[in-house]
């Protein structure tokens, strides 16, 4: 999948009226099943290894304005069957959220 491609999912993983008001990231680079665990230990226990090797992450800030510790969305896509393979409710934000760069940037 291409980064264009990666984004036009996640903006169709969305849903109606939930895209106002919220700020979608988007990692711009693959991160490995691994990497992901390394930084994300949590990861391991809701990913099975053998089904996710390389993926696209994507987040959803849904109460920008707010400090932390509210609900928020983590997008997991598969890069190789191009599909959205967990969209997470989290109440943190990602480690790897400084890497990250706006979806209306990526374009």
């Amino acid at each position: 999948m291409t980064l264009t491609e990666v984004v036009q999912l996640v903006r169709a993983t969305l849903p109606r009226g939930r895209q106002e008001g919220v700020n979608a990231y988007i990692l711009p680079h693959l991160i490995s099943f691994d990497a992901l665990c390394a930084v994300e230990p949590w990861a391991k226990f809701v990913l099975a290894e053998e089904v996710a090797q390389h993926l696209w992450v994507a987040f959803v800030d849904e109460a920008p304005e707010q400090g932390w510790e509210h609900r928020s969305r983590l997008i997991l896509i598969d890069d190789e069957i191009g599909e959205v393979l967990m969209d997470l409710s989290i109440h943190f934000r990602p480690t790897f959220y400084d890497e990250m760069q706006l979806l209306s940037s990526v374009e």
